[in-house]
């Protein structure tokens, strides 16, 4: 298990890329999306923030990795909430930019990467993203994410949860 020290070592904001193992296929109710089907697999969700304080990277993330005694705002708390689903790694580069969308392009190109969830994370997305969230082919992905987030933005810090 992770211990929480270890989000100090995430930038304060920025933009993020999380790892997400689904343990095998399901159907999980995703807020105003209503009922997804998700394929056992490896997915990214990429997001930014970029605020202060409580809404600093390192607290989201934090957030992110509790399972309980949070209200599910966002499309990924529905995911991140069910039982099957884990957080397995984040990578993270400092901004003040929103690069969300440069980064999750350039994911979805360079990793194949398929969405098997449209408008996952993107139902207000700026750059027209069908979805934020996108489905891996393979589970070891965190350095070529990381690669994408040095070219796209700067130098990424990579943590990881289990392993």
């Amino acid at each position: 298990m992770w211990k929480e020290n270890v989000l100090d070592k995430l930038p304060k904001r920025g933009v993020y890329t999380l790892i997400i193992e689904v343990s095998k296929e399901k159907e999980i109710e995703i807020g105003a999306l209503g009922r997804k089907n998700f394929a056992e697999g490896y997915y990214a969700y990429t997001g930014s923030a970029l605020g202060n304080f409580s809404t600093n990277l390192q607290n989201r993330i934090l957030r992110h990795l509790r399972k309980r005694g949070k209200k599910k705002h966002w499309h990924i708390d529905f995911l991140l909430a069910d039982r099957d689903v884990r957080l397995e790694t984040v990578v993270a580069v400092y901004t003040n930019h929103k690069r969300e969308c440069q980064i999750n392009k350039q994911i979805k190109k360079h990793l194949n990467a398929k969405i098997l969830v449209p408008r996952f994370g993107a139902s207000d997305c700026k750059q027209r993203c069908i979805s934020h969230l996108l489905y891996l082919d393979k589970k070891d992905v965190s350095k070529e994410i990381s690669r994408i987030h040095r070219k796209e933005v700067g130098k990424a810090v990579v943590v990881s949860f289990y392993g």
